[in-house]
């Protein structure tokens, strides 16, 4: 009997070991050389990557990602399907980036796009054709994110961006309003 429980002792001890030694070693091979530093974000490449991506959404029909890829801020006063509802004018077929540009947390990119505008009133399509476009991004929590520009004036004119979590920020900035500028801008595709 004691031979038996001699053996189930030096098992248990193996097993042990064995499993101290796979900690160990995955441990050492994750540490790697000890030192560990955060790149720094390319905020151009990314900028460019995120309007991309947007683009790529909208030639695809995926309105949740081109949803998702809007500021927090608009995405907390409309819903997808608001924002889903509004885009049904315009199809989207090609795009092609041509200038980015930042200015501390805004963005500015020019997309020359190929579109055509389809509507239940219209008695035929309209021909596609390319456009220029300067979108207007912002740099939110680490990230860009596309701001929702309205066809025809805009409800949530430009106001200082804050972020909550800043130290000593207790309270956001007061809205600011503009009054309308009287003329109306083509539609966005």
């Amino acid at each position: 009997m004691d031979v038996i429980n001699n053996m189930r002792w030096r098992g248990r001890r193996i097993g042990r070991l064995a499993v101290a030694a796979l900690v160990l070693a995955i441990s050492y091979g994750c540490a790697g050389t000890g030192t560990m530093t955060a790149r720094p974000v390319d905020r151009e490449a990314r900028l460019r990557e995120r309007a991309a991506a947007y683009w790529e959404a909208r030639v695809a029909g995926d309105l949740i990602t081109a949803y998702q890829l809007h500021e927090p801020n608009f995405r907390k006063k409309v819903t997808l399907t608001a924002f889903a509802q509004g885009r049904g004018v315009s199809t989207v077929f090609d795009y092609e980036i041509t200038a980015v540009r930042i200015e501390g947390d805004k963005g500015f990119v020019t997309t020359k796009v190929n579109y055509t505008i389809t509507h239940p009133m219209l008695a035929k399509p309209v021909e596609p054709r390319w456009r220029d476009i300067e979108e207007q991004w912002r740099w939110v929590n680490g990230e860009w994110y596309r701001r929702f520009r309205f066809p025809m004036g805009d409800p949530y004119p430009e106001q200082t961006w804050w972020d909550p979590s800043s130290p000593g920020v207790t309270a956001a900035p007061p809205a600011t309003t503009e009054p309308d500028k009287g003329h109306a801008t083509p539609p966005t595709p």
